[in-house]
């Protein structure tokens, strides 16, 4: 698959799909499918396929879930790409608990001694300020500062210029330690009091949403996208597969459709697959997906 690059690097194959992170400093142009799973049952409840990375995917996918299931009481368990503020802001609105994983702290953000980190100023927020680990105080001039996605205020104090730690609490030799305070920053505080308290219930988040993944990709062999014509291809694609998935998983569990029995339905299927294809742009091996959903419970 080659691309070509300008300000945003596309596939010359699939107009749609973006250069993105899969893990680590590993990159591939693809797509990104955003899932929603439930934890007794391990099926899909929904899925949406996009052409961006996780950091602002969390609040889409719980408005979906919140219309789907009809209710917020639910927790919502997710990894620490999705660690964004303005995602747990929409939580919050939602009514929505979450866990979020906390992702560690970038060597740039660091003091020199970390035990002078900005997570072990403690924030009053009666009086809007913060006390450092050598109990001065810091304050803000009120003023709100814009970054690229959010607004932040500034806390800092005169005491650092004669402090005898500062060579150890800040890399700043002018301006001494300042720590920035986002609009989102109540949010954050919230989820990390939610993860501190819920470590085992975190805990299953892989067994949970991993457990599609693991027998689409490594037990049946669907790992990557086939169709290269288009997101709405792409996520036909793998709609189907989840449709399959859910449909194996619930025999496992017991369930019996009171229908056509299901041999007559795929049977209809395959000979009307070559005709659907066309109009569809599906691409699928779907002769071995169904040879999935009828290997032996």
């Amino acid at each position: 698959m080659g691309f070509e690059q300008h300000v945003v690097v596309k596939s010359t194959s699939d107009l749609d799909s973006r250069h993105q992170i899969v893990r680590g400093a590993i990159t591939e142009v693809t797509y990104t499918a955003q899932t929603t799973v439930d934890d007794k049952h391990k099926l899909f409840i929904d899925y949406k396929l996009t052409n961006e990375n996780d950091k602002k995917a969390m609040g889409v996918m719980l408005r979906r879930a919140k219309s789907i299931l009809r209710t917020n009481t639910f927790t919502a368990l997710y990894d620490k790409g999705y660690h964004t503020g303005s995602e747990f802001y929409i939580a919050n609105r939602l009514g929505i608990k979450i866990l979020v994983a906390i992702p560690s702290i970038g060597r740039s953000s660091q003091a020199p001694d970390p035990k002078y980190n900005a997570e072990h100023f403690l924030y009053n927020k009666k009086e809007d300020s913060y006390i450092c680990p050598e109990q001065h105080k810091l304050t803000s001039n009120g003023n709100w500062y814009k970054a690229r996605n959010y607004s932040f205020k500034q806390y800092k104090t005169k005491a650092c210029k004669t402090c005898s730690v500062k060579t150890i609490c800040t890399r700043s030799k002018v301006n001494g330690k300042i720590v920035q305070r986002s609009e989102y920053k109540p949010y954050i505080e919230i989820n990390k009091l939610n993860v501190s308290n819920s470590q085992n219930l975190y805990k299953k988040r892989q067994a949970i949403v991993e457990h599609p993944f693991g027998t689409i990709k490594r037990q049946w062999g669907f790992d990557h996208i086939l169709t290269k014509k288009g997101i709405a291809s792409a996520s036909a694609d793998f709609g189907l597969v989840s449709l399959v998935y859910n449909l194996k998983r619930m025999f496992n569990l017991g369930w019996r459709p009171q229908i056509m029995p299901l041999n007559m339905i795929i049977k209809q299927f395959r000979a009307h697959y070559s005709y659907m294809s066309a109009i569809f742009s599906i691409n699928l091996n779907i002769k071995a997906l169904f040879n999935n959903l009828l290997m032996p419970l």
